[in-house]
């Protein structure tokens, strides 16, 4: 039987103040905040009577700086920890100022600024009046991921928690790449036989998390890593494989009926 213990509660990680936006829990209330405004208030209204911006140029240099991004994240979470130094089943926060383990804190941090820049992706769907696209699915899953990186960031910055930074990186690297192909060579775009199957790699994503983050629910006393952090892993990216799941059925099963 699987039972939770409560662990004392966190306190700031005071490695990460000097960082940009980490000094106080307004700043992604503040960020998350204006995502919001601008997504379901400005924007909307700004488009309402003006056609959808092109932005062709713009979205293959911001598709290209995410498959940059995505490369250099994974390398970086690789080096940092789950290449060679983390155990699997298992990996506490390391909360010493050496070296490596500062390397983690950082490593964290860049996992959180590049979720930073994903809220981009919302606003390129306003601003090209792309609707659809900003559904409870997408605005929710931004925001959420968001917020989450930055308490990962100021409280839990390493351990067992961060598999999830390579792991969604190879993802992005497959996805943007299949956004840049399609801006920069839009006549390939119905000949790319793979769209389909970066929903089922997003779902996998999220099925291989919860699995991993909750093997430490199992673990006895010495594992140290927060049960109640890996419960929560475990069950927000459960929610999220089953919002995605929905979205794949409707999209695509539907297409073959």
């Amino acid at each position: 039987m699987c039972v939770i213990k409560q662990d004392p509660p966190p306190v700031a990680d005071h490695r990460s103040d000097e960082l940009f936006l980490m000094s106080s829990i307004w700043s992604p209330v503040a960020v998350i905040g204006l995502y919001l405004y601008f997504v379901k208030c400005v924007g909307p209204r700004h488009m309402k009577n003006r056609p959808a911006y092109e932005l062709n140029g713009v979205m293959k240099a911001y598709n290209l700086t995410q498959i940059l991004c995505s490369v250099y994240m994974l390398l970086y979470s690789l080096k940092a920890g789950w290449a060679f130094k983390y155990k699997w089943l298992c990996e506490p926060v390391d909360y010493s100022f050496t070296a490596s383990s500062i390397d983690v804190v950082r490593c964290v941090w860049t996992y959180m600024m590049i979720k930073l820049l994903d809220l981009v992706d919302t606003v390129f769907f306003v601003l090209r009046k792309k609707a659809a696209h900003t559904s409870f699915l997408h605005v929710y899953h931004h925001a959420i991921v968001f917020f989450g990186a930055w308490c990962c960031t100021k409280y839990v910055p390493g351990g067992h928690g961060t598999f999830i930074g390579p792991v969604n990186a190879f993802v992005h690297i497959v996805m943007y790449t299949y956004y840049f192909v399609t801006a920069t060579w839009p006549e390939y775009r119905k000949s790319l036989w793979w769209k389909k199957y970066i929903t089922q790699l997003q779902l996998a994503q999220f099925l291989i998390v919860t699995l991993h983050s909750s093997t430490v629910l199992f673990m006895d006393d010495s594992c140290k890593y927060p049960k109640p952090l890996a419960a929560f892993l475990a069950v927000q990216n459960g929610f999220m494989f089953i919002l995605f799941a929905e979205f794949y059925v409707k999209s695509y099963r539907r297409k073959i009926k």
